[in-house]
């Protein structure tokens, strides 16, 4: 996993409070991008991105998802409100 310790991601991506999932250890990962702890950690990528989208979703965050290799196949942005929509405002496949 590539560890980020400015703000800026490749293709003009940027990193603050958005929600990241990664693989590392032998594990799939969620986290805050601000933080270098996950929060939910477990053998199935599915489980790991379906928990990043929820916490991206609710907060109106960015879902950053990660290969094994630690590049960035897709970003989703969500957007806020009294009712989220369950899909992104945006979405980036690389």
């Amino acid at each position: 996993m590539t560890t980020h310790s400015d703000t800026e991601l490749d293709d003009d991506v940027t990193l603050h409070a958005d929600v990241e999932t990664y693989y590392e250890d032998g594990e799939w990962h969620t986290r805050r991008c601000d933080s270098p702890d996950a929060f939910a950690s477990g053998p199935s990528r599915v489980r790991m991105i379906a928990i990043g989208v929820e916490i991206a979703r609710w907060n109106g965050l960015c879902h950053i998802i990660r290969d094994p290799d630690g590049t960035v196949t897709e970003v989703n942005r969500y957007t806020t409100g009294p009712y989220p929509s369950r899909s992104p405002a945006t979405s980036t496949r690389r």
